[in-house]
């Protein structure tokens, strides 16, 4: 199999990493995930690198677990970043049409897009994404494609995702170090939209919240287009942390009541139900309703902040495709419970869409931006491929990285 037919994604975060393998065959609508690796994470903080050889060592671990998995050799991967050093800002674009029958070209789109690029960051930040969310021809807003059509002024409103330049340089090392090459970085919460949102719910409006260890990528998707994103300071780890603090037990235990006892809404737990925290490093007995009081409210916090996003943008209340909640951190028992009350908006749980793959990895909601990483790559492959067959230059594989 040769390696354009292999895209690998690889998602280090906070709490683990995760790794897919995946191929696609000529006669396959979807590629389809023939290998997969997870290793528990190290050297990361916050979704950041801290040290550069303990976190390549679990990269290498995850990645190393997946291609023997696959049966494969390849040492290249498209890379999901995420964390606190993450920023994102709205842009636009102007310029006038170039061509003297003012139809539109490729180049007069490339040529707009960069203009929105060129507003200056802040400094000691890259651009990861320029996203384009409306385009507009002759102050006709609310076009999709401006392509071919006829006009004197195309516009562009971006959104202009950045990335602190150090987080950025010591993810790359750390990949490097790892002995695998970046194919592309990819905004974390941004990758797991692409596995767990359809068509229609983008099209509808529809927000997706990626559930980490330390932080909450946020992704607002509206007309079939990104509409807003963010990454939220607050992730599952912190439920853990106040467990940590209330039940007196040590961080692993925390983490294994968490998951085996815990609840995100306090309401629907039973004040009959003891945990016995003698088995799990603790003192005594406590009723499951005081572990649930603690999660509930950690979690509230993260949907509280979400909220303050959406209505930022004037979008609280007002998704009709509701919200979708993936990433580790969601898989706490009723947590779209608490986030329907919360975001007043209905929920689900994001299941991985348009690849195929065993259940067990398709609706592990914690593989879920390793997979949209996986859809990305393919996506940017079939733009390659229909470049090589016509005579466009290859701005359409450079578009890739301008277009959700």
């Amino acid at each position: 199999m040769s390696r354009e037919d292999i895209i690998i994604g690889l998602d280090a975060g906070t709490t683990s990493v995760q790794v897919v393998v995946a191929s696609k065959k000529k006669n396959q609508e979807m590629p389809e995930v023939i290998g997969w690796g997870e290793a528990n994470s190290r050297g990361l903080r916050k979704g950041v690198v801290v040290d550069i050889e303990e976190a390549a060592s679990a990269i290498r671990e995850a990645f190393q677990k997946a291609v023997s998995h696959a049966g494969v050799k390849c040492n290249e991967a498209v890379v999901a970043i995420g964390g606190n050093n993450v920023f994102v800002r709205p842009s636009k674009g102007v310029v006038i049409v170039s061509r003297a029958d003012r139809e539109i070209s490729k180049e007069d789109i490339q040529r707009a897009l960069l203009q929105a690029e060129s507003i200056p960051a802040s400094p000691n930040r890259e651009i990861l994404h320029n996203l384009a969310r409306e385009w507009t021809v002759d102050n006709e807003g609310g076009i999709k494609d401006p392509l071919g059509m006829t006009g004197v002024k195309l516009e562009v409103d971006t959104l202009m995702i950045e990335c602190g330049a150090s987080a950025l340089k010591n993810l790359r090392k750390a990949v490097n170090l790892a002995g695998i090459k970046i194919k592309e970085l990819v905004l974390a919460p941004l990758a797991a939209s692409y596995a767990v949102l359809s068509p229609r719910q983008k099209e509808l409006g529809t927000l997706v919240l990626d559930v980490g260890g330390s932080t909450t990528g946020l992704i607002v998707f509206e007309e079939g287009d990104i509409f807003h994103a963010a990454v939220l300071g607050a992730g599952s780890s912190h439920a853990t942390h106040d467990l940590v603090y209330g039940l007196q037990v040590d961080v692993d235990s925390a983490e294994k009541i968490k998951r085996v006892h815990g609840s995100a809404l306090t309401e629907s737990t039973s004040s009959r139900d003891v945990v016995d925290l003698k088995k799990l490093g603790g003192e005594s007995s406590i009723q499951r309703r005081e572990i649930a009081n603690i999660c509930e409210a950690r979690f509230s916090e993260i949907f509280e902040m979400a909220q303050k996003e959406l209505k930022k943008v004037g979008r609280a209340s007002m998704l009709p495709g509701g919200a979708v909640l993936t990433g580790g951190g969601s898989k706490i028992p009723r947590l779209d419970k608490l986030a329907k009350r919360d975001l007043s908006l209905p929920v689900s749980r994001g299941i991985a869409q348009k690849i195929l793959g065993p259940e067990e990895i398709l609706n592990d909601s914690v593989f879920a931006t390793a997979l949209g990483l996986v859809i990305w790559g393919f996506d940017e492959n079939f733009s390659r491929d229909i470049i090589d067959n016509s005579s466009s230059s290859n701005f359409f594989g450079w578009l890739k990285n301008f277009i959700p």
